[in-house]
């Protein structure tokens, strides 16, 4: 298992990370507030992370993406200049594939964990006009034990909480300066740079053919790991 991807999607879910959000009038939000959704958030993915079968757990996460991400706005993010680009048939069947991959995207990486393994704290709240930060440190077992690592003093993020309609929702993430909506759109660029002449079908033919690869993957390993 890769290490940084097991953080980072550890992380991912531990934060339920709620891609940004549409823009519009703020309800009234207070730092408490903020908190209790951040404990109350974290020890519930915690408990998906750390029981249930594969397959139940793989659904709770999928209803948390399905249900809580804003997967709509982050597809159009992602794809920055060329979503203009697209025509109305083209944007439709990428949103298709989008929230396939992305839900397919995760389930490469083991999510078994141990009770411990992963713990957080949440250290301080702070207001922004209408947002709050939340700053967190998050403790992973396998990155504690490895005495080279710099951040045995575990892994410092700030994720800024908005309430629209009564819904407390994660606007932005901050790890490591790693943003997770830029990582998706230079991973998109690059298939539409290696396409020619930046053509949307040929991105759509390969991105489509992607994700149903990572699904493939995905029912073997889940088959593998029930027969056991």
């Amino acid at each position: 298992m890769k290490l940084k991807h097991y953080l980072y999607l550890t992380i991912f879910f531990l934060c339920v990370l709620l891609l940004p959000l549409k823009s519009r009038a703020a309800d009234d939000f207070t730092s408490a507030e903020a908190r209790t959704w951040a404990e109350i958030k974290g020890r519930e993915v915690l408990e998906i992370l750390t029981s249930e079968s594969s397959a139940e757990k793989y659904q709770k996460l999928d209803d948390i993406l399905q249900n809580d991400v804003d997967l709509d706005h982050a597809a159009r993010f992602v794809m920055g200049k060329y979503w203009r680009l697209m025509t109305d048939k083209q944007q439709s069947d990428y949103m298709d594939i989008f929230k396939r991959y992305t839900s397919a995207l995760y389930k490469g990486y083991p999510i078994d964990i141990d009770k411990g393994d992963v713990t957080y704290t949440i250290d301080k709240v702070l207001p922004d006009k209408q947002l709050q930060n939340v700053y967190c440190t998050v403790f992973v077992k396998a990155l504690e034990q490895r005495v080279d690592n710099a951040s045995k003093g575990g892994i410092h993020i700030i994720f800024v909480l908005v309430k629209n309609d009564g819904k407390i929702k994660v606007r932005d993430l901050k790890i490591t300066e790693t943003s997770f909506l830029l990582a998706y759109r230079e991973r998109f660029y690059k298939i539409l740079h290696e396409d020619d002449d930046d053509d949307i079908d040929w991105f759509l033919e390969d991105l489509k053919q992607i994700t149903a690869d990572l699904e493939k993957e995905n029912t073997a390993q889940l088959r593998q790991q029930q027969n056991k």
